[in-house]
């Protein structure tokens, strides 16, 4: 994937987005209401090399110079197994929802931005 197909695929279509793009994979994230961050999409181009957790950790310091958070949440599919076990892995809280995706169930994960930099970037 190029970083225009990256942009007009996971950028473009979510207004106002922040994000970090490596050789290895990239995050996307924006600020949601209540002071919250909503993560978007990360993706690792190698699985198992730790490229996620590194990815969150620099989202975290990122956001460390901005106005203070409440929260990280976002949502994936309560198929995606692997993302399910990489957020509870980060310290995510993870509750099966109705509703968000016209398909059927989804996971909400979220924690909040302060146990998260405590436990991640310390």
């Amino acid at each position: 994937m190029t970083f225009s197909q990256f942009r007009k695929k996971y950028l473009t279509p979510f207004g106002k987005t922040d994000h970090i793009w490596t050789k290895d994979g990239y995050i996307v994230w924006r600020l949601g209401t209540g002071d919250n961050i909503e993560l978007l999409h990360i993706r690792s181009f190698t699985k198992g090399k730790g490229i996620g957790r590194q990815l969150v950790i620099s989202m975290l310091k990122e956001l460390q110079d901005s106005p203070p958070y409440y929260s990280v949440y976002g949502f994936t599919r309560v198929e995606n197994e692997g993302a399910v076990k990489f957020y509870k892995s980060l310290g995510f809280h993870v509750d099966i929802l109705d509703g968000p995706y016209k398909e059927g169930q989804a996971v909400l994960f979220s924690q909040s931005y302060k146990n998260l930099v405590k436990n991640l970037c310390q």
